[in-house]
């Protein structure tokens, strides 16, 4: 295994390439207007035989702003999965309830994720902010000022897992996981 400490929030390089980016607050401005949506728009894909997700409105409009700005790239757009989503969420929780950003444990998600999903990469955004009516178009446009948060989010990845969480001092923590799925379990290696 390989590390790499940046700044005060380290990058984690693991098996596969893994990339992981943290930044504990946001400070930039919400956007003035939301973009139109048909209903149908407003689905999540959800990866093909998986279980429907629920999705709150914070972790769906996170999902939505993502794939918007994938778009944009000419990227294709991610699809949800619920089994990536549980990881994301257990750890967004985690870090509300102990009050600190981070990416301790992210071996032990993918790891957990690999149960279920054969891989061939992975990464992770994590954020936290307060006092925002919107707090996940703030994280979400902090992530994309950010090179490392950024780079993630434009990574050639297909899958996805979303998790927010608001702790009782108002902080809501989110963590988004990137998935490149192998379609061949060779590509594994």
């Amino acid at each position: 295994m390989k590390y790499h400490f940046l700044g005060t929030f380290c990058t984690l390089m693991t098996v596969l390439s893994i990339t992981a980016i943290a930044r504990a607050e946001v400070n930039t401005s919400v956007p003035a207007e939301e973009p139109q949506q048909t209903e149908q728009d407003s689905m999540p894909k959800t990866a093909p035989s998986a279980p429907p997700i629920v999705m709150s409105s914070s972790e769906k409009s996170i999902f939505d702003r993502v794939n918007q700005y994938r778009q944009s790239q000419n990227l294709p757009p991610l699809t949800i999965d619920p089994i990536i989503s549980a990881q994301a969420k257990a750890h967004s929780e985690k870090m509300a309830r102990v009050g600190k950003i981070g990416h301790e444990g992210f071996n032990d998600r993918v790891q957990s994720v690999s149960k279920e999903i054969v891989y061939r990469s992975a990464s992770e955004n994590v954020g936290y902010n307060m006092g925002y009516d919107r707090p996940e178009a703030i994280v979400v446009q902090d992530w994309i000022d950010s090179p490392g948060h950024q780079k993630n989010m434009v990574g050639r990845y297909d899958l996805t897992g979303i998790g927010s969480f608001k702790n009782a001092r108002g902080e809501t923590y989110f963590t988004q996981i990137f998935i490149r799925k192998a379609w061949y379990v060779k590509d594994a290696d």
